[in-house]
């Protein structure tokens, strides 16, 4: 929707740097609290996990309510699977595995009405509901969503020039993780090929005046490693990663105080009824 795609690219432009916190589960309340947070944006994992268009919809929903614009990466490019997520009123919408210019030109091409793309037309939400007519909508359709291409194979990396320069392309993102097993790296995003991969490339984006979305740790080092590498949009993965550590950090507290209690004879008896 136009309110927080536009309020992307005017932060961007006053130089703030951008961050979201990818969602997986299913329960969109996770997203309206990560935008009642203060976070810029909720990436809402379209390609990897169980959630559904519904959950999708959902999730937008949710990020909006709490403030938040709505990031939707999707499994590829194919209009079938793209025009319905359109339809829901994406902020930004991304697209996995782009490897040439020509993978880009599909992607844009699928979010973006004839004659320029293979869209078709019968917006919901996008237009909320309706209350937006459909002539009103298609003619301003372009300023609705921001295309995100991920990159995460070495021919994408090697094309990235070429990618950037697409029009219609409007942010790039390296993913560290498929690029390592690409390279046969077997996951191991620390290496310093990958490091200077993604360096190069948030060089090109700064070239051609692009966004790039770094995925950093949540420890202020890798923060700062790649703010300053030149990354200004950043996103932290992911909400049962969130959780996970929670909870294993609580469980050593446990294993240590429940022994106290048993030195205390805190015990319970059960009779017989």
């Amino acid at each position: 929707m136009e309110k927080y795609a536009k309020a992307i690219k005017e932060n961007l432009e006053k130089g703030k740097v951008l961050c979201g916190i990818a969602v997986s589960l299913s329960d969109p309340a996770v997203s309206e609290l990560v935008g009642l947070s203060g976070y810029d944006f909720v990436w809402i994992e379209g390609e990897h996990g169980a959630l559904d268009r519904k959950d999708i919809q959902q999730h937008m929903i949710g990020a909006h309510a709490g403030g938040a614009a709505a990031l939707v990466r999707l499994v590829n490019s194919e209009p079938s699977l793209v025009r319905p997520v359109m339809d829901m009123g994406p902020d930004i919408i991304g697209f996995p595995f782009i490897n040439s210019a020509e993978d880009a030109i599909k992607a844009v091409a699928a979010c973006t009405y004839p004659p320029k793309g293979v869209r078709g037309c019968n917006p919901q939400r996008a237009s909320y509901y309706g209350k937006m007519d459909y002539k009103s909508y298609v003619k301003n359709a372009e300023n609705e969503t921001l295309k995100m291409m991920l990159i995460e194979q070495q021919q994408g990396y090697t094309n990235i020039e070429e990618i950037v320069q697409v029009e219609g392309v409007d942010i790039i993102a390296l993913g560290p993780g498929d690029l390592s097993l690409d390279m046969g790296f077997g996951g191991d995003m620390a290496r310093p090929e990958i490091h200077k991969m993604i360096s190069h490339a948030a060089e090109v984006c700064r070239r051609y005046n692009k966004p790039f979305i770094a995925f950093p740790s949540i420890e202020t080092e890798s923060v700062k490693v790649w703010t300053d590498m030149g990354a200004n949009v950043l996103c932290f993965a992911q909400d049962t990663s969130f959780i996970t550590t929670a909870i294993s950090k609580l469980w050593p507290i446990y294993n240590k105080i429940v022994p106290l209690s048993r030195q205390h004879n805190q015990r319970c008896t059960f009779k017989e009824k």
